[in-house]
């Protein structure tokens, strides 16, 4: 086992003593000592984005890992729709949640419609808010903390991106009145 599984089983241990009335900390308060390095690779489980981002995290360039993570998100939702737009305009169009190119579940609840639509606003988000300032300001710096996150979370939109289904997306036609 890992030290970070390590650490979430006995947090998990710990929780339910303190439910079941025992009081007792058995994880320590201050984090264990872990290389950034180990934390990347805890944390950073994708091949692709592991490729394109690994040796930038640990020679410590951390916006640039940022930013090719949010490249690496933008190229796969390319490659797996086949469509050619970029960036939010992508991301609204893949994902929308009345006539995706990718579905991320069968869409026959609200629930799930509201989660399509989630996905589709935190994929967008993530091209406006995330990958476009690293992309166009040159003296952006980034801590290791922030970065090591913002990989995580590229980590799971690449899962997300995976797991998704690519259907075809319905031609909508407008009949013209005849004149």
């Amino acid at each position: 086992m890992r030290s970070k599984e390590l650490l979430d089983l006995a947090k998990d241990v710990q929780g339910e003593a303190q439910r079941l009335g025992f009081g007792l900390p058995v994880v320590p308060e201050q984090p264990l000592p872990v290389s950034l390095s180990g934390l990347y690779d805890a944390l950073v489980s994708s091949l692709p984005l592991r490729s394109a981002t690994r040796q930038l995290f640990i020679d410590g360039h951390y916006a640039e890992a940022v930013e090719e993570a949010y490249k690496c998100v933008n190229n796969t939702v390319k490659h797996k729709s086949g469509s050619s737009r970029d960036g939010q305009q992508l991301m609204h169009y893949v994902f929308d949640e009345d006539n995706p190119v990718l579905k991320l579940n069968d869409l026959k609840t609200t629930s799930k419609k509201d989660e399509q639509k989630g996905y589709k606003l935190i994929f967008a988000g993530c091209m406006t808010g995330i990958r476009n300032p690293r992309a166009h300001e040159h003296d952006l710096r980034e801590e290791s903390e922030a970065a090591l996150e913002l990989l995580a979370w590229a980590n799971h939109l690449m899962r997300v991106t995976g797991k998704a289904r690519r259907v075809r997306r319905r031609v909508r036609v407008q009949l013209q009145p005849d004149q």
